[in-house]
């Protein structure tokens, strides 16, 4: 798309910009079916944090990359050996949270469509946040927990749903662990796993929550504002201003406010109301039984325990027993807890898969 007028490319990236759609073009090129030409991209569409690929291989095959950080990398691979040569190609892509596919077809009398659905792709690609495109690990090399930064200002950080990942990798390695110091250590290991599942609950909500909108998704900022901010700042004009304060940091109104600490996604009460008031998702509808949602809460205020009294608590809600009971710093607390928490994000995640605009 690089002899696209620089307007025209910018239309198509607003256009795009979605949870799903479709994209089709012709395209002509002398070269695509020439096995003595080396392959190369043939359009690459950064939008928001969606990327659009298609490149062609030196081997005749074309691959459409879709990544977001709500889904990965995708691949769809159409070989051009099994069809006929043509100066131009009919080219379609489409793209949804749970399926993405190309098709192309030569423009020709008689010629048909191809069509292939994507598969997970072992080459990853993130859209920075200078615009650039980065790729991440290839085939037969896996690489996790990336971070790029530039002059000191982060360009690619990890996706919410890799952060998780590596949370549940965090606690499974501190799990192997093993000392001669007998219960106690049992204890320890237990609290830093609450603690640990906690920050991750913290990393993925936030990280999730700003992920949305460069997926396209519009979030109901007055709507935020209106839950977070007091009213005597409402009736002072705080919307305005953070509008302004957001233009001239060259963010979104959203990212701003939440780069104010307005919102604390450690908090299950303002999680919760921030999902609901900026993309309308309900925690209570989520297909989770109240129960478990009771006990997310129960271990948040477990974590808060362990870091303001102590790593080493051995009872972790002494300050409710009686009535409760107790609840003591087991593995099969640290277990359920597990459980519990990766219930949880699976089940939100899978809802902001569901959103459109």
């Amino acid at each position: 798309m690089q002899n696209l007028p620089p307007d025209v490319f910018r239309q198509i990236q607003e256009a795009i910009c979605r949870p799903e759609g479709t994209f089709t073009f012709n395209y002509e090129s002398l070269d695509l079916f020439d096995k003595q030409k080396p392959g190369g991209i043939i359009c690459e569409i950064p939008s928001g944090q969606h990327l659009f690929r298609l490149e062609r291989d030196d081997n005749l095959c074309v691959h459409f990359y879709h990544s977001s950080p709500g889904t990965g990398t995708r691949v769809a691979t159409v070989d051009l050996n099994k069809m006929p040569a043509a100066p131009a190609v009919f080219m379609a892509f489409s793209w949804t949270p749970s399926e993405t596919k190309l098709h192309l077809g030569p423009k020709t009398p008689e010629a048909k469509v191809v069509s292939a659905t994507g598969v997970a792709s072992q080459k990853q690609f993130r859209v920075g946040k200078d615009g650039g495109i980065y790729q991440i690990g290839d085939h037969g090399v896996d690489v996790m927990g990336v971070n790029i930064y530039q002059a000191g200002q982060p360009i690619v950080l990890p996706t919410a749903k890799d952060a998780w990942g590596e949370t549940v990798k965090a606690i499974e390695v501190l799990a192997t662990g093993e000392s001669k110091e007998g219960y106690i250590f049992e204890v320890v290991v237990t609290n830093l796993t609450l603690a640990i599942l906690v920050t991750g609950f913290e990393a993925y909500s936030k990280k999730r929550f700003l992920e949305l909108e460069q997926e396209g998704l519009t979030p109901d900022t007055n709507s935020i504002i209106d839950a977070f901010y007091p009213k005597h700042e409402r009736e002072a004009g705080i919307a305005a201003a953070l509008q302004t304060e957001a233009a001239e940091a060259g963010t979104t109104t959203l990212q701003h406010i939440v780069s104010r600490g307005a919102i604390n996604f450690q908090n299950y009460g303002n999680c919760k109301r921030a999902f609901n008031k900026a993309y309308g998702i309900k925690f209570g509808e989520l297909g989770i039984d109240s129960d478990t949602l009771k006990e997310l809460q129960s271990y948040i205020r477990y974590r808060h325990r362990i870091i303001h009294v102590s790593p080493s608590i051995g009872m972790l809600n002494q300050e409710n027993v009686p009535p409760e009971q107790p609840v003591f710093p087991k593995k099969e607390t640290a277990e359920n807890a597990i459980k519990c928490f990766s219930n949880f994000i699976d089940e939100l995640h899978k809802s902001t898969l569901e959103l459109r605009p």
